[in-house]
């Protein structure tokens, strides 16, 4: 018997899932904590009175909140890298060029989360415009997104297989791909054109393009994309053309970037 092997705290677990289901539901009261874990209720409010107390929940009334004390240790993960900064520069311009959102994303766990987004002009937020679930932080799947499978087309296969048996193929929309071989030929594809695409397999009215940044080791950083509502965003040359173009320009400065720092 391994002695060595980590074990979870399931104090910590319940913690983690009463935070996570405070932030699903934009607040709960006790009762509502107590039932969704379906726990009793003086374990969830020993839990909910600690993080409380530590600034991560707040309450207000009967319910409680995600608290302030995240913002800190948010900002301190999506900030922590230095090879972060070129990627996130290049959001705001490719949102400036083309109008359209821009999103630089990085993989973590078998997700995608992003770390800069930039609303373009023309996708005001209004609910026909633009994927209305995304701001920084937002965390989405790779399988169904474009920065996801960009990235997912730089891994080897066998890294590909355990984010798949970590976090399954699970449909999004009825555009999502739910088939490993069907995914893998599509990553063959993305491969050999240096981009991938969504078309509605995430939200459905939504498209975008993505491309994987690289360190200059080779490595994968993480993934540019830009999209838009799915009735005038193309994904497909000819159309889309332009845009890709300009993604992909996008992520050749990054790189550019990265190798001089690293020179430098």
């Amino acid at each position: 018997m391994n002695t060595n092997q980590a074990r979870p705290v399931k104090t910590t677990h319940t913690s983690i899932r009463i935070v996570r289901a405070i932030r699903r539901r934009g607040g709960a009261s006790l009762t509502e904590i107590a039932d969704a874990l379906d726990v009793g209720k003086s374990t969830a409010h020993n839990h909910l009175a600690t993080l409380t107390e530590e600034g991560f929940l707040v309450r207000e009334g009967q319910q409680y909140h995600v608290g302030l004390g995240f913002l800190e240790l948010g900002e301190y993960a999506r900030n922590r890298r230095e090879s972060y900064k070129p990627a996130k520069i290049q959001v705001y311009r490719l949102a400036e060029s083309t109008n359209e959102e821009a999103n630089f994303a990085v993989a973590e766990n078998g997700s995608m989360f992003s770390i800069e987004y930039v609303m373009g002009d023309w996708n005001p937020m209004n609910p026909e415009a633009g994927s209305q679930f995304l701001e920084i932080g937002s965390e989405f799947g790779m399988h169904n997104s474009a920065p996801g499978k960009a990235v997912l087309a730089e891994l080897a296969p066998e890294a590909v297989e355990q984010i798949l048996d970590l976090r399954g193929l699970p449909a999004t929309t009825d555009e999502t791909l739910t088939d490993r071989e069907a995914l893998f030929e599509e990553l063959d594809a993305i491969s050999e054109r240096g981009y991938a695409t969504n078309d509605e397999e995430l939200q459905s009215g939504f498209r975008s393009v993505g491309a994987p940044v690289r360190h200059p080791d080779g490595t994968v950083l993480g993934a540019l994309s830009i999209g838009g509502p799915a009735y005038r965003f193309e994904v497909e040359p000819p159309a889309a053309s332009g845009n890709i173009g300009t993604l992909l320009n996008a992520t050749d400065r990054v790189e550019e970037d990265l190798t001089q720092s690293e020179v430098s």
